[in-house]
């Protein structure tokens, strides 16, 4: 005579049914085995009933489902209903109750946790001896509730149903009681370090929305946890946009404190452009209106002027929409247009595991077809785009360190005019990058077989102090003119043909120090002396001498 796979048992007048264990159907059991082999280890990083759970034993947990009779009975093979909101928030003070009256039974030689695992094993031996047995280490729910009562702890249906979804149950609606044992006399801490860690926040789209582990956060020396309460069907609604929207008006203010480099222009029919946050701006002094440029998805740090006066581009960090953070990239934009329109991007993703962090400083050439470019990592990469077509015509080392090292970037824009080197390598174009205790020389020449060749040469600051470089500006004959900290302005030779090219020539004591104002890496109050130089349209703002006599070299004391 065959075991019954059921059992019907009549409890406060409602009918309950229970799945059997050694079920003669082949075909439950091979879609429990079948569940077993797909969920693999990995299923069960998005709840908090996993912790201590063994897929390879019990299969995935069962999900809350809605019961199927008005009653409020379990639903055939053991899966469990969703008890009212209400119960599960009263499983804390049940949960206190029971570990309270475990604690009133122990003694010296039996703690809490072995008294409940002998109840367990009681209900178990009971349910073979009736000749109706579940799998080993499993309990039902009525069988969970008589363990409980005979304890002198009372639970309602509702009441078991939320704790097996709590702690887990299989598919079939069987508790794991040495899984329920080790979580409720666990400790907290334990717990916790014992949920399934998830890497970054909820993504916006692929799902994954329900996980309720730690979340590691890539600021955050700790994990967090969602609350206890949380829903995950909300993040599902909150990773789309609102029908409803804002409509930007107007723009206040102008992000210079924390720039290096120059950032407010003119435009050929005299409008200003600057930026602020993610938006590019321009601004009609005439009308005082303003109109944006909102291509950037994340803070803008650095703007370049096209010699054209029309062209802009701006250049940002990288953003962490995409929980990345390791790809910046510029735009070029119109800002003559009615809205300014975009017209070229570049991207800069990260390569070889390294991150070029922000986009640090920009310069058009004098002919505005190519467009120097200086990243945000440790090697401050220097890059000479023809930005039309995305072609790299050369890549460097700008300068090595924790970024800005590099505060701006100025072309030589009298090389066409006089020349500057002469022979047969003469120099095309030239330019120079500056920032912490050094300027760098970059000279562009085409070489015989008609290829544009770049060469670098360290700035020396030979008898003047070596501070940090401010700004930079060049002079009609070749004299290079920088600001220091101090209010000084130093007279750099800037003509590859000379023996001092390169070479600080003298320094005009031309302006106070200034007020201090906090620095662009550790926040402490520094003297910001000259920060941006400029010629007239003359070129005549800067008297400048015929000859300047080079500076002697201080020798060590």
């Amino acid at each position: 005579m065959s075991r019954p796979n059921t059992r019907r048992s009549t409890e406060s007048g409602a009918d309950t049914q229970y799945g059997a264990v050694q079920d003669p159907n082949p075909s439950r059991m091979a879609a429990r085995a079948q569940s077993v082999k797909a969920a693999g280890r990995g299923a069960m990083s998005g709840t908090s009933a996993t912790t201590y759970w063994s897929v390879d034993k019990w299969g995935i947990p069962s999900q809350p489902q809605q019961a199927t009779r008005r009653s409020g009975t379990l639903p055939a093979h053991g899966s469990i209903p969703t008890p009212p909101a209400e119960v599960f928030d009263g499983l804390n003070d049940l949960e206190d109750k029971m570990r309270a009256t475990l604690s009133a039974l122990a003694s010296f030689n039996e703690d809490e946790r072995m008294i409940l695992l002998r109840q367990c094993r009681h209900e178990e031996a009971c349910a073979a001896q009736a000749a109706q047995p579940i799998p080993p280490g499993l309990l039902n729910t009525h069988q969970f509730r008589h363990m409980w009562r005979s304890l002198g702890v009372k639970l309602s249906r509702e009441q078991a149903a939320a704790m097996f979804l709590r702690h887990g149950c299989d598919v079939q609606g069987l508790l794991p009681y040495e899984v329920f044992a080790a979580k409720l006399q666990g400790s907290p801490a334990r717990l916790l370090a014992l949920e399934p860690e998830q890497k970054g926040p909820y993504k916006a789209s692929g799902g994954g929305w329900g996980f309720k582990g730690k979340i590691l956060y890539r600021y955050c020396r700790k994990p967090v946890f969602p609350p206890s309460t949380w829903d995950g069907t909300l993040a599902a609604v909150s990773a789309k946009p609102p029908k409803a929207g804002l409509i930007l008006e107007w723009v206040y203010g102008y992000n210079g404190k924390h720039n290096t480099a120059p950032n407010a222009f003119y435009t050929a029919n005299q409008k200003i452009v600057y930026f602020v946050a993610a938006l590019g701006i321009v601004y009609d002094p005439a009308n005082h209106t303003q109109q944006f440029f909102q291509g950037h998805d994340d803070d803008i740090s650095c703007l370049a002027l096209h010699p054209g006066h029309a062209l802009v581009a701006t250049g940002q960090v990288a953003s962490a929409l995409d929980g990345s953070a390791d790809s910046p990239f510029l735009y070029v934009w119109d800002a003559t247009l009615s809205p300014p329109t975009s017209v070229q991007r570049i991207d800069f993703p990260a390569e070889g595991g390294s991150s070029s962090r922000l986009i640090v400083a920009m310069a058009f050439a004098p002919d505005g077809e190519r467009l120097v470019v200086v990243t945000g990592d440790n090697r401050h990469t220097v890059a000479v785009y023809k930005w039309r077509n995305k072609q790299l015509l050369n890549q460097g080392v700008g300068h090595n360190g924790q970024p800005p090292q590099v505060y701006g970037v100025v072309f030589n824009h009298f090389v066409a005019k006089q020349g500057a080197g002469g022979g047969a390598a003469a120099v095309t174009s030239m330019f120079v990058t500056y920032g912490v205790k050094h300027i760098k020389f970059w000279v562009s020449t085409v070489d015989a077989a008609g290829k544009e060749v770049y060469s670098t040469s360290q700035g020396k600051f030979k008898g003047a102090v070596k501070a940090d470089v401010m700004s930079a500006i060049f002079m009609p004959s070749q004299w290079l003119v920088t600001g220091s900290p101090s209010g000084e302005l130093l007279v750099w030779d800037a003509l590859p043909s000379r023996p001092t090219y390169g070479c600080c020539c003298q320094v005009v004591a031309a302006h106070g120090p200034g007020t201090k104002m906090p620095s662009v890496h550790d926040g402490q109050p520094v003297l910001q002396g000259v920060r941006c130089l400029a010629l007239r349209c003359n070129n005549t703002a800067l008297q400048e001498p015929k000859e300047f006599v080079p500076l002697q070299t201080k020798q060590p004391q």
